[in-house]
């Protein structure tokens, strides 16, 4: 198995998130109306991100390493999208906000991914898509999370204690 396609399908469909928001990319692009963002957070205070596009929607799980980056891992969740129009899609409530968004993935040596725009922020929301999918997969939220924990100690081996 050659590394580029090791890392793209990893720890039961975890993988870098290059490779899950160029396929974001390549939905966006065939069909770009109807696409929702809804953000949270997760008890470790990383930053999970919900992308829905009828019929997926992708979980991306981020530690901040400064203003400006963030190691991130992502996953495809196959067919939420009914349950997240009914519960969550039509019923934002007062406390829920908007918030602005941003992001630049690499692709290739020379190409990034820019995605920026509104998302909606909603904890309440948020641990209610993590529920959902924890009911289809119920260890993915655990491997996402560990996936990210991992990389940001390779990565980051010193800063790994600062943040306990």
């Amino acid at each position: 198995m050659t590394s580029d396609k090791k890392q793209k399908k990893d720890y039961y469909g975890v993988a870098p998130i290059n490779s899950v928001i160029k396929n974001v990319k390549k939905e966006y692009d065939k069909d770009p109306k109807d696409w929702r963002i809804i953000g949270a957070n997760d008890d470790k205070g990383n930053t999970d991100t919900f992308i829905t596009k009828k019929p997926n929607a992708y979980w991306l799980k981020s530690k901040q390493l400064s203003p400006y980056s963030a190691l991130s891992m992502g996953t495809v969740v196959r067919n939420i999208d009914k349950d997240i129009d009914e519960t969550v899609g039509k019923k934002m409530s007062p406390n829920d906000m908007l918030r602005l968004f941003g992001m630049v993935v690499p692709i290739n040596n020379d190409q990034n991914v820019i995605a920026t725009g509104i998302e909606k922020y909603s904890q309440e929301h948020g641990n209610y898509l993590k529920e959902l999918i924890s009911e289809r997969d119920p260890n993915i939220g655990h491997i996402l999370g560990r996936r990210v924990d991992e990389e940001f100690s390779k990565r980051h081996p010193q800063r790994r204690g600062l943040y306990l």
